[in-house]
């Protein structure tokens, strides 16, 4: 039998079709292969970025919780601790006296003792269920409840509460009901334009939600595929990664972790869309592949070429190009950017730019508006960097960044200033008002960064933005090692502020006041410090504003007058000379009762004249000039002076001379400090104007202190306009108690 012999032009189609089978199913099998290697990475970046962001808003939680937990236990040592025998009527009446020094975010405080009984700070008491506060059971010392609608006070809150012990024995617990209100605003500060974040407490209710209306409700999904993704779920389990489907039905991931603290759960709804489409795009790209290798005999090296010019193509536009602006993509920016910091000589700066509020832009002007607005300013850095061979990249929603090689920093930051210039004037051209702000970073020879340089750098940068809140005249912030270690160091303080003033690590120093007719003293003003074993030294600029946010001035203040009221009576006693001593009333002092019962208490039990002190306040702190007026008042009818500190740092220098009854005007020291020369001269301009200042106060009898004096022609010039006393290094720095005694006895 004959056998069938294919002709040269079927071996040939079979031959073609067989190879370009193979070829193609190689080449389908190595797209899939670096196709999901470039998903994996895109996946594995991203979420790099929110596990980044969700640390940062575990932090602030965290934080914000042990500021709630200090404020607690301040109240602990100053009600429970004085109360003998933890008497309860005594308890209730104190709770009621301290309502008006709580916490501004606290509802109430009460104290519940071990059978249910509640009493709040408003005077009244009420029954709580003791198998739901935790505290009384004695496992926790502090304990933080779930979100609750306590009656007739119309918020939700959720409870703090510190476990009391007498005897050895739980006496109760001390609580306070925290507005939660309050709460998500100082928390969600920081999370910046991702509208995702929710905060769920140990039994599922929504804490924190960017819808109002479910705060306080559980999430049960309908879609029994999706279980895992219920709150009751999420709050009972692990943190990991959930899989779920958003209102629109498109696919996204839940990103969870707990707070140690609480035990609650911090969930970050992330959007897949677009490594969704890298998938979508695969998909297509092997359907069209396998279409024309069935359908194409002739020129199958043509259409194979075709083909894998079109699948590389579309990987490229999904994978390195951002699809909106065309600029790369994060990912391939810090490719790229790998590349250019390999020289170990070069200097570099990184710069990470964003737009404040473009959250509400997108929700005010719409998603569309929002996004030409991103092109626009993409545009605009696009060509600032162009001059100076740089790169950029955009990243999540409004953030791109930028590397340059640069030859100093000097002069890189100059470039930036004039390109900040003109940025400024193109973003004001534009129809939608908005104000971009900027982190730098630098990487310099000898730097050698632990993991990816350039997300080091992009780390740094993205702190240092941070840092600017919602400062509008701050528009960029240059990262350093410092402002790590002032977080560091501001925590550190804040966690050891109570027991350092247990321990007296405060103390106050005097600077002298001398009178410019005779240069004799004639008082002096009462300055703290603090002498820290771990911090050394610090001077109040390191910790007053911290106590001032926090609230621990007050203390810190009564604890100065105490100390100053202790040496006058001292030197009276031994009958030693002594001068008025003015001492100063924090900001935060705002109920003239209150701060006058509290100082009089003080007061009253030493032996000294009023005439020995002066109170010295604030001018920029006043808020309310009635308030200041009515503090002014009621210290005049105890007999004391009181003195505006600062004065002409302000914002209504003039208008409040004639409103507010002090005696004294005590200039601010930058009105020598930026007039004065290197040769210690004051230009004529700033002259008459201090002159006129100066002939204003006596008009209205003020007397008048000059602070900042440092140099003699300062002195002579003030001398000479009939400034009435003066305080400065140029007469005396902050001396201890023993070294201004000497003075007294030296300049009397």
């Amino acid at each position: 039998m004959k056998k069938k012999v294919l002709s040269p032009e079927k071996a040939k189609i079979i031959s073609s079709l067989l190879v370009s089978m193979i070829f193609l199913f190689i080449v389908l099998s190595m797209t899939r292969l670096y196709t999901n290697s470039m998903i994996e990475k895109a996946q594995s970046d991203y979420f790099n970025s929110i596990k980044t962001t969700m640390d940062g808003f575990e932090k602030v939680v965290s934080l914000q919780l042990n500021s709630y937990r200090n404020f607690l236990d301040s109240y602990y040592k100053d009600i429970l601790l004085t109360i003998p025998d933890y008497d309860i009527n005594s308890i209730s009446k104190t709770l009621v006296e301290y309502s008006e020094t709580k916490h501004p975010d606290f509802l109430d405080f009460y104290f519940l003792t071990p059978d249910g009984t509640a009493y709040l700070s408003d005077g009244t008491n009420i029954h709580m269920d003791p198998a739901k506060h935790k505290g009384l059971d004695g496992v926790l010392n502090y304990y933080i409840s779930g979100i609750c609608y306590p009656p007739n006070r119309h918020a939700y809150v959720f409870c703090i509460e510190k476990t009391c012990y007498k005897d050895g024995k739980i006496a109760g617990v001390l609580g306070a009901a925290v507005i939660l209100d309050s709460f998500q605003k100082r928390t969600t500060g920081l999370v910046g334009n991702r509208e995702s974040f929710m905060l769920l407490d140990t039994e599922g209710y929504f804490l924190v939600h960017p819808r109002a209306d479910v705060i306080g409700k559980q999430y049960i999904p309908e879609d029994p595929r999706y279980t895992e993704t219920g709150t009751i779920y999420l709050a009972k389990n692990p943190p990991g990664t959930y899989k779920s489907k958003a209102d629109d039905n498109s696919v996204i991931y839940l990103i969870t972790s707990k707070i140690p603290e609480s035990g609650w759960t911090i969930s970050l709804k992330v959007s897949m869309e677009e490594i969704d489409e890298i998938y979508e795009i695969q998909r297509k790209s092997e359907i069209m592949i396998f279409i024309f290798a069935f359908l194409t005999i002739l020129g199958l090296v043509i259409v194979e070429t075709k083909i894998l010019d079109f699948f590389q193509k579309k990987q490229l536009i999904a994978t390195v190009y951002d699809p909106l602006t065309n600029l790369w993509t994060r990912q391939r920016f810090e490719v790229e950017a790998n590349k250019m910091v390999r020289n170990p000589r070069a200097k570099f700066m990184l710069i990470e730019a964003d737009i404040r509020g473009f959250k509400f832009i997108n929700q005010n002007y719409g998603e569309e508006a929002a996004d030409k607005l991103i092109v626009y300013y993409s545009k605009i850095l696009n060509i600032c960097i162009g001059d100076y061979h740089g790169i950029i990249g955009r990243g999540f929603a409004d953030h791109f960044y930028i590397l340059l090689k640069i030859t100093s920093v000097h002069k890189a930051m100059n470039v930036f200033r004039d390109s900040l210039t003109k940025i400024t004037d193109d973003v004001k051209s534009y129809e939608i008002p908005f104000f971009p702000k900027f982190g730098i970073s630098f990487l310099m020879p000898g730097d050698n960064p632990t993991g990816n340089k350039i997300q080091n750098l992009i780390g740094q940068a993205s702190f240092a933005k941070s840092t600017i809140k919602d400062n509008l005249l701050t528009q960029f912030s240059v990262y350093n090692s410092k402002l790590l270690e002032k977080i560091n160091e501001e925590q550190f303080i804040e966690s050891h502020m109570q027991q350092a003033l247990d321990q007296k690590e405060f103390f106050v120093m005097y600077q002298p006041k001398i009178s410019l007719t005779d240069d004799r003293i004639v008082g002096a003003e009462a300055l703290v410090r603090w002498n820290n074993p771990k911090l050394g030294l610090m001077t109040p600029d390191k910790f007053i504003p911290l106590f001032e946010k926090n609230g621990f001035i007050t203390k810190l203040d009564y604890y100065v007058y105490e100390e100053v009221f202790k040496f006058i009576q001292n030197r009276l006693a031994k009958n030693l000379p002594i001068v008025p001593i003015s001492v100063n009333m924090s900001r935060n002092h705002n109920k003239p009762e209150k701060f006058m019962h509290d100082f009089m208490e003080i007061f009253t039990k030493y032996s000294i004249p009023p005439s020995l002190i002066q109170i010295e306040i604030l001018e920029r702190s006043v808020m309310d000039n009635t308030t200041l007026q009515d503090i002014t008042e009621k210290l005049h009818k105890e007999g004391f002076t009181v003195a505006m500190d600062d004065f002409g740092s302000g914002e209504s220098s003039l208008n409040m001379l004639t409103k507010i009854p002090v005696d004294v005007l005590k200039f601010d020291r930058e009105f020598l400090n930026a007039s004065t020369d290197k040769e210690g001269r004051i230009d004529k301009k700033s002259e008459k104007f201090i002159h006129i200042l100066i002939d204003l106060s006596k008009n209205l009898e003020k007397q008048t202190v000059f602070e900042g004096v440092e140099t003699q022609a300062q002195r002579d010039f003030l001398r000479s306009i009939n400034c009435d006393q003066a305080q400065g290094y140029f007469y005396s720095k902050p001396l201890a108690e023993q070294d201004f005694v000497q003075f007294i006895k030296l300049h009397s």
